[in-house]
């Protein structure tokens, strides 16, 4: 992710460094399937926080089902919805589920699957506590 973008901030950087953890950034000009499936199966990355485009193309990558992610914990995504195939596709290769959420660069996370709360694949998911959400149309309904 662009560390220009607030998600990349606070997803990657802020929220790591305030407790302490190491950050591994791999800054390349062109996101590259096959390099990233190697550093997260060998560099010792505990978190991966990708847009959905890159979990797109990750999953269609043969290399994804020969290997194996021992240090991977967990995996989050924001942007957009992520669509279910994908989400299915990576938890069977790693044994993980993503967990997407939605937010603004003035809000960050407004809306997010947690750990605590099952997932349903394709949904970015409930309510961040202290932020009242509703889906409102044209009419104000």
């Amino acid at each position: 992710t662009d560390t220009g973008w607030a998600k990349a901030a606070w997803g990657c950087l802020f929220g790591q460094w305030i407790l302490g953890a190491r950050v591994f950034v791999h800054n390349t000009p062109r996101f590259e399937t096959k390099v990233t499936l190697h550093l997260l199966s060998t560099a010792g990355i505990t978190s991966f926080c990708a847009p959905p485009t890159a979990y797109r193309v990750l999953v269609q990558e043969d290399e994804l089902q020969k290997k194996t992610y021992p240090t991977l914990r967990h995996c989050t995504s924001a942007g957009e919805p992520l669509n279910p195939e994908a989400i299915a596709i990576w938890k069977k290769a790693t044994g993980l589920s993503i967990y997407d959420g939605y937010g603004q660069t003035e809000t960050v996370n407004i809306v997010a699957n947690y750990p605590c709360l099952p997932i349903k694949p394709g949904s970015m998911g409930k309510p961040t506590p202290g932020f009242d959400v509703a889906v409102i149309d044209d009419e104000g309904n």
